[in-house]
């Protein structure tokens, strides 16, 4: 047996909004909260609305499609990430320049930031150029 990405999980200060955001990014329907029977057993259990606001998801249920799980985490940002996200607007295939330009910009439409972008040097015969991004929280991703 192998191990399979569960979810890419994201420390954040407002869990729905950044859930919100990323279900834009990936073109999965708007979180529309957690499931009635979810949050009766929750409430059941004794947690507040706040509590179970503190965790949102983005997904569009596809078991073969990559689930972002937001927990809030109130703590200051002071590094870097040391793990990112990349991504595509063209699916299987390379993206082209204008393709990558084009999702940058929607992207900045919906609330990211432009950190920079990386061109060069190649990687042998391969062109290396990708834009860097922050979400609304400041994490960091890549369109290439």
């Amino acid at each position: 047996m192998t191990a399979r990405i569960a979810n890419v999980t994201f420390h954040a200060e407002n869990p729905e909004a950044l859930a919100r955001f990323w279900a834009a990014v990936m073109g999965y329907p708007e979180p529309a909260g957690w499931p009635a029977d979810e949050v009766a057993a929750l409430r059941e259990y004794g947690m507040s609305d706040d509590d179970i606001a503190a965790r949102a998801e983005a997904w569009d249920g596809d078991p073969s499609h990559q689930r972002f799980y937001f927990t809030r985490y109130l703590h200051e940002k002071r590094h870097r990430n040391r793990m990112h996200v990349d991504i595509t607007p063209s699916g299987d295939r390379h993206a082209t320049r204008e393709e990558l330009e084009l999702e940058r910009d929607r992207l900045i439409a919906l609330g990211a930031t432009l950190e920079k972008v990386l061109d060069g040097p190649s990687w042998g015969p391969f062109e290396e150029f990708a834009i860097m991004m922050r979400d609304p929280e400041g994490n960091e991703f890549c369109l290439q």
